[in-house]
C-alpha cells in the first residue's frame, strides 16, 4: 500500500497509525459493551472538555473563547455552546442517568423487561413471557420501544438474545422468554477485569503524556521502558511465556515491597496515587 503522496502529509499518518493501532484495539474490548453513537458522545464532551482545560493552563486566570476551542478540536462554536452547558448543569457522564440510557441497545432491551410494567410482572416478580408479535405487550413492541434505530430489526434482536443464551423461544406458542435477570451482557467478573484493565491503560498513558510534556527534562520525566523482539517462534511461545511469568512474578514482589515501604502509613487529604505497574504482551507481524 502507498504512503502519503506528500511529504507535509507523513508526520500525521504516522501519528494517525499510532492513533488508530491504540483505538483499535480499545475498541475490540467496548465491542457489545458500549453503542458507538454513545462512545462518539462520550468523546465529544471529554474532548471538548479537556481542550478547554488544556487552554485554560496556557493562560491562567483567563477566560477561554468559543473559537480557541474551535480550532483546537475542529468542532464548531455552536456545538461547543451545547457541549459546554452539558458539563455545566449535568452530573459527570459516569453519574448521568441521561447519558447512560440506551448505553448499549440489548442494555435498554433488557432495561425494559426487567423494570416496565409492561413487560414485567410486578405481582410475581418476573419478567413476562411475550408474544413475538400481536395485541399487547409482545417481543415486537418491547424492541421498538428499546431501539430507536433505523435498519435494526426485532428478529435480528432476538438472533442476538438466542446466541448469547439470555432468551428462549418456543416456536410452537410463539413466545420468549427471558432467561437470565441478572445484567447479562457484562459479568461481574468481567467488569472487574475490564475496570482494572482500563484503569491500567489510563496510567500508561497518564506517564506517556507526562514524559512528552516533559521531554526537555530528564530528570522531570518518570520511568518508561520497554523490552520486545520481533523473532519468537509460535510453537515455542508457551516457553516463552512461562519464563518471563516467572521473572515478572519475581519483579513484581520486590516492587510491591519498595511501594509498600515508600508509602505514608496513615492515609490523608491530598495524597497522591503512585505505582509500578508491568505486563507482557504479544501482537501478530502485519504483513
Amino acid at each position: 500500500m502507498n504512503g502519503p503522496s506528500q511529504p507535509a502529509l507523513l508526520d500525521i499518518a504516522i501519528l494517525t497509525r499510532a492513533v488508530e493501532n491504540v483505538f483499535r484495539k480499545l475498541i475490540r474490548m467496548l465491542i457489545g459493551k458500549i453503542s458507538l453513537k454513545k462512545l462518539q458522545e462520550m468523546i465529544q464532551i471529554i474532548f471538548v472538555e479537556e481542550a478547554e482545560a488544556k487552554l485554560k493552563q496556557e493562560a491562567p486566570g483567563k477566560s477561554v473563547a468559543l473559537g480557541d476551542i474551535a480550532l483546537q478540536t475542529g468542532v464548531d462554536t455552536r456545538t461547543i455552546k451545547k457541549v459546554r452547558t452539558y458539563i455545566a448543569v449535568n452530573n459527570p457522564i459516569h453519574q448521568d442517568d441521561t447519558f447512560l440510557d440506551g448505553f448499549m441497545p440489548l442494555f435498554k432491551v433488557f432495561d425494559l423487561w426487567m423494570n416496565d410494567a409492561r413487560f414485567f410482572d410486578v405481582n410475581t416478580g418476573k419478567p413476562r413471557k411475550l408474544q413475538f408479535e400481536g395485541e399487547g405487550a409482545t417481543f415486537s413492541g418491547l424492541v421498538k420501544l428499546a431501539i430507536q434505530s433505523r435498519g435494526l430489526t426485532t428478529q435480528a434482536v432476538l438472533k442476538r438474545l438466542k446466541e448469547i443464551d439470555v432468551v428462549d423461544e418456543d416456536p410452537l406458542s410463539g413466545t420468549i422468554v427471558l432467561k437470565q435477570e441478572d445484567n447479562v451482557f457484562i459479568s461481574k467478573d468481567d467488569l472487574d477485569l475490564l475496570d482494572v484493565g482500563f484503569t491500567a491503560i489510563g496510567n500508561l498513558v497518564g506517564t506517556i503524556d507526562h514524559n512528552i510534556r516533559h521531554h526537555l527534562n530528564e530528570e522531570e520525566k518518570y520511568f518508561q521502558r520497554g523490552s520486545w523482539d520481533y523473532q519468537f517462534s509460535p510453537e515455542k511461545i508457551d516457553h516463552v511465556r512461562k519464563v518471563i511469568h516467572r521473572y515478572l512474578s519475581k519483579t513484581d514482589k520486590k516492587s510491591r515491597d519498595i511501594i509498600a515501604s515508600l508509602a505514608e502509613v496513615d492515609s490523608q487529604n491530598g495524597q497522591l496515587t503512585a505505582g509500578i505497574s508491568m505486563f507482557y504482551f504479544e501482537e501478530e507481524q502485519q504483513t
